[in-house]
């Protein structure tokens, strides 16, 4: 890491200071190396509390120090929004993280999203895994979520037809979640990428998943929900696509299953037909 993504990394690393909060800072200083040099009155003047201003870990923290070497030993880099790699889709939508932290390699090809209820139907997942190895020897990269169910599929069509794929996390990138993909998680790595916005440690929580969201439509030309119950988180990734302009596809499903009821109503709302 340089200078100034480790310097990146201790304001992330800081609780209390979010996306929008390093934003601020780096529109006031143009760079986070001069914001952690600038005096206390210059932070809260960029927007900083005197209570976040004391919480940010010194170079010599141990806390920050162990996630360097975690980071290092996992071969993770960071990629902030004003680095030239920065997804250039994910760049475009409203909220875009500020850093993100990848294993593995980006695919350079436009992506495009598959994802779908964790309680799918076997013919659900039959379907995303046959969509996803479609679409890849396409040159098109899938992204989806790493959830059980549809997710799960679509990323194994990916790989089984040898092409890219990004798995997005709603934890740390040194979480494997759930557990019971923890092969399919290593084996995305040896040619794919796994990203996240959340520090390493973060656990899974309910409340993180549709930041997650938001990240799987923002990389990707569209959207494609194969089985969605009401309520479901997939149905979130959808609204994120419509708001950041991406083409939104669904595929039917029968009547008497819950896991169709909200992919029907999304196709009686306009999405694309599959």
């Amino acid at each position: 890491m340089d200078d100034s993504q480790r310097a990146l990394l201790r304001l992330h690393l800081t609780p209390g200071i979010g996306r929008t909060a390093l934003f601020k800072l780096h529109h006031y200083f143009g760079s986070f190396p001069i914001a952690l040099d600038a005096p206390p009155n210059q932070l809260k003047e960029a927007g900083l509390s005197s209570k976040l201003i004391g919480k940010i870990p010194s170079q010599k923290n141990s806390d920050y120090l162990d996630t360097c070497d975690l980071l290092t030993e996992l071969q993770v880099r960071l990629i902030s929004f004003w680095d030239e790699d920065y997804p250039s889709l994910l760049r475009q939508i409203h909220d875009p993280p500020a850093l993100l932290y990848l294993r593995g390699k980006l695919p350079r090809q436009d992506c495009f999203a598959i994802v779908g209820s964790r309680r799918s139907t076997p013919g659900g997942l039959q379907l995303a895994h046959q969509l996803a190895k479609t679409l890849v020897q396409h040159n098109v990269c899938i992204v989806s979520g790493l959830a059980r169910g549809i997710d799960s599929a679509a990323h194994r069509g990916a790989l089984e037809g040898q092409g890219g794929t990004i798995a997005v996390l709603g934890c740390g990138i040194d979480r494997v979640y759930p557990p019971e993909n923890s092969r399919l998680f290593f084996e995305l790595l040896e040619q794919n990428a796994i990203i996240t916005e959340y520090a390493p440690g973060t656990p899974p929580l309910a409340g993180h998943f549709p930041g997650r969201n938001r990240i799987i439509s923002g990389l990707s030309l569209g959207v494609l929900i194969v089985e969605a119950a009401e309520g479901s988180g997939s149905l979130i990734t959808g609204d994120f696509a419509l708001e950041q302009g991406r083409e939104l596809f669904a595929t039917p499903g029968a009547v008497q299953s819950k896991t169709s009821k909200g992919v029907n109503r999304l196709l009686k709302e306009g999405a694309q037909l599959v």
